[in-house]
């Protein structure tokens, strides 16, 4: 399905962003391969967006042409034994249920976070571990190989995940579009995974406390001991407003759209933040979100 104009605020959870030059609901790679063509026809680019979670979208829109992945690419599978195959376009918590009630365990940390499996893979998210805070458990540690759909040779292949350029918040998987991943997870008893998930849930309570639309985490942790979040609460910036925009109160490194708020007054707020922490820590924060 095509759409014209279609308004980014709708696909957004920032509720934020003018329209789109062309928004494509692709449900097979062969309509994938139509909006490339699409795109290549109209000298525009592309762009994929999962859930929109991580996405800010400018006022006056974007000229790309968005593809959103959806039908065959939310499916979910068990291959043999501990190999699930999935589709980019299905939600993690549509993952971790799954899981849950395979009895399946790696997924659980994934618990609570929002957003579809191909932004997870594209991010590589991840969160700290509950026994060890010093490590990071991340979607990389359970990828067998990733589906891509190369866009330079308009070739699908797979990629096996020694293959790819894995990083903290990054894959290096740009000029691609995911389309699906093999997992290899590991059988547990089933009250085991449940446990883990209630208790991963339970480090992210405070999320729901937030209360307005945002779009997570918006600057990378600039090392293991060092947050983000508490260098722009140390510059004193927690409730600080632009417009309708504010950088939350519970959380520094999140801004939340109080209502009305503009890209233009995020976009203010993140250069205030990284502005205040590079004059009083001198370092520079580097952008977890996306703009388009």
């Amino acid at each position: 399905m095509i759409k014209y104009n279609e308004l980014l605020s709708r696909h957004t959870s920032f509720r934020i962003g003018g329209p789109a030059y062309c928004w494509v609901e692709a449900e097979s790679p062969e309509e994938i391969l139509e909006a490339v063509s699409l795109a290549l026809s109209k000298s525009k680019k592309i762009l994929v967006a999962g859930g929109g979670t991580n996405l800010l979208a400018k006022d006056e829109g974007a000229r790309e042409v968005i593809i959103h992945l959806a039908g065959s690419f939310e499916r979910i599978e068990e291959e043999s034994g501990e190999i699930i195959r999935l589709g980019a376009g299905g939600s993690l918590a549509k993952l971790v249920k799954y899981t849950s009630s395979k009895a399946l365990g790696g997924c659980e940390f994934l618990a609570g976070i929002p957003g579809n499996v191909g932004g997870a893979i594209f991010m590589n998210a991840g969160v700290r571990s509950l026994e060890n805070p010093d490590v990071f458990i991340e979607i990389k540690d359970i990828i067998l190989d990733v589906e891509i759909l190369d866009l330079k040779d308009k070739k699908i292949k797979v990629l096996r995940r020694e293959d790819i350029n894995f990083k903290y918040r990054a894959s290096g998987l740009d000029e691609k579009i995911i389309l699906g991943a093999r997992l290899k997870l590991e059988k547990c008893e089933k009250g085991d995974v449940e446990d883990k998930i209630k208790a991963f849930n339970k480090k992210r309570d405070w999320l729901a406390k937030i209360g307005f639309p945002n779009a997570g985490s918006i600057f990378k942790n600039p090392g293991p001991d060092k947050s983000a979040g508490m260098l722009i609460e140390s510059c004193g910036l927690k409730g600080k407003r632009i417009g309708d925009a504010e950088i939350s109160k519970l959380h520094a490194n999140i801004i939340v759209n109080l209502g009305k708020a503009t890209a233009k007054d995020v976009l203010g707020l993140i250069d205030l933040a990284r502005t205040s922490v590079k004059q009083k820590f001198g370092i520079d924060l580097e952008l977890e979100l996306k703009i388009i």
